[in-house]
């Protein structure tokens, strides 16, 4: 392979995968766009076993992202609508959130957590008719549920960043 071609190949992938890893805590799919620079691993005499790792870590952030929030939820006493009220505040939080903070993507993750924190607690008072003593344990356990499941996604972005950087700059 000419070596301007990955050169070519080696910027437009980090950039790109840079992009992913700035767009995981705002709840867009930061880290499937890392995996999918996997793909020139081919072209660049990479294999596909790069596309394999960063695809299979892209699947066990997602995974692990839901799992974390809704187990944390569940354990402070949500049922169903706190969960799903969880869910949905989470991504209107991480909207109304980024502007209202502008510290790049503290006010994301922060309007995540908290909307998360609201929306469990509105849904198990509209839809489960929760006790009131029992909603402040309901909002905190989706809060930090959610913000540790972010962070446990944006670290599996960093890794997946790592790892690509390292395999086209020849270290592994």
């Amino acid at each position: 392979m000419d070596e301007f071609v990955y050169i070519l190949y080696t910027v437009g992938t980090l950039l790109f995968a840079g992009l992913g890893a700035f767009l995981i805590p705002f709840g867009l799919p930061g880290n499937w766009m890392i995996a999918a620079v996997g793909l020139v691993g081919p072209l660049m005499g990479l294999g596909w076993m790069p596309l394999l790792i960063l695809t299979a870590a892209a699947a066990i952030a997602e995974l692990l992202e839901l799992l974390v929030a809704t187990k944390v939820t569940k354990k402070a006493g949500a049922g169903k609508a706190g969960m799903w009220g969880c869910f949905v505040g989470g991504i209107l939080g991480a909207l109304f959130g980024t502007p209202l903070i502008p510290i790049p993507i503290l006010g994301t993750l922060l309007g995540s957590a908290a909307g998360a924190l609201l929306g469990a607690i509105l849904f198990e008072v509209l839809f489960a008719r929760q006790e009131t003593h029992k909603l402040m344990n309901i909002g905190m356990g989706a809060f930090f549920g959610v913000l540790l499941g972010k962070v446990l996604k944006m670290a599996i972005g960093g890794f997946q960043v790592a790892y690509w950087c390292l395999l086209v700059f020849g270290v592994l």
